[in-house]
């Protein structure tokens, strides 16, 4: 008890982070923990708790999967401008468009695992082409709005539980049992241990490094289709705030940006961190753009706290 007391888990700290900021804005803006205000904070951290699924796997096997945002505009186009506003479509066009998105992933692996293309490389040109090919085919026009039932699914309710929480905990608890279950989450943690290492081992790296990025493409691609639910509509760039906050979520649960450790759990945590700091906001009157400077200084942070090498050269440079 005492060891765990001097050196508790990081998803532990990550979740007493989530408790202690809540607490905190509660204390500046009692309205902040209304039920109804809870809800949606709920709702919108699912959001990037869904995407923040693939960039886990991704991350936790020693990559980063920076197509995330134009995989998610892609999706609610397509689900949008195929489905023209009715709900029947969706039986065939949702699985054809996490098809699309599962296709997009195996790209990304097959360049990062076959090709030897740095992680960074391939999914920013992934992501470039992607926009392209979306801009070429919607010419930028808006397509109509999104059908009922998705709507119902992303911001509706069961009673008093949001639809997108029932979503979020199946989605999770599926990740989870992968994770500490299976035999595709132990390659996962081994391959981004050291890549060297797992092979010598006997781990599939190429097969376990193209499903990553498979499962990455799923989830990005079916929080996209949600969040064209939850806006009403499609709208070109509403994936691009997914991309670091989708890294961030990963880096405070506890997970090591340069792979091999973290947990969905503490993923959990990090997306609920976000969310009720996005809500500070309109309550402190702070611009985007502090936002976008504290999801710049964890990602750092996290990086240096979770690479041993970067820690000695700076305590050696001190002794000196």
């Amino acid at each position: 008890m005492r060891r765990w007391l001097k050196s508790p888990s990081p998803i532990f700290l990550a979740y007493a982070a989530a408790l202690l900021l809540f607490a905190l804005v509660t204390l500046y803006s009692p309205g902040f923990a209304n039920p109804a205000h809870v809800a949606t904070l709920i709702t919108l951290a699912s959001f990037t708790g869904i995407v923040a699924i693939g960039q886990t796997v991704v991350i936790v096997g020693g990559g980063i999967d920076l197509s995330v945002p134009w995989i998610m505009n892609s999706a609610a186009m397509l689900v949008t401008g195929l489905a023209h506003g009715q709900n029947l479509p969706l039986f065939w066009v949702v699985p054809f468009i996490l098809v699309c998105g599962c296709t997009v992933g195996i790209i990304n692996g097959i360049g990062i695992a076959l090709l030897r293309v740095p992680p960074i490389v391939m999914t920013m040109s992934v992501n470039v082409i992607t926009q392209g090919v979306l801009l070429i085919v919607t010419r930028g026009f808006p397509p109509p709005l999104s059908p009922t039932a998705l709507t119902f699914i992303a911001a509706g309710k069961l009673g008093p539980i949001p639809m997108m929480l029932l979503l979020w905990v199946v989605l999770a608890a599926v990740l989870v049992v992968v994770e500490r279950r299976t035999a595709f989450g132990r390659y996962l943690y081994a391959l981004g241990s050291n890549r060297t290492v797992a092979t010598l081992s006997g781990v599939p790296v190429v097969r376990t490094t193209i499903t990553a990025y498979a499962i990455s493409g799923v989830t990005a691609a079916l929080a996209g289709m949600l969040l064209a639910g939850y806006s009403r509509q499609a709208y070109l760039g509403m994936g691009d705030p997914y991309l670091f906050t989708s890294i961030a979520a990963v880096a405070i649960g506890g997970a090591s940006i340069l792979g091999g450790t973290g947990s969905y759990l503490g993923t959990i945590a990090g997306a609920l961190v976000l969310t009720i700091l996005t809500g500070l906001l309109p309550i402190f009157r702070l611009d985007i753009g502090a936002l976008r400077i504290i999801y710049g200084l964890v990602i750092l942070v996290t990086v240096f706290i979770s690479a041993p090498s970067l820690r000695e050269l700076f305590r050696r440079r001190g002794s000196r």
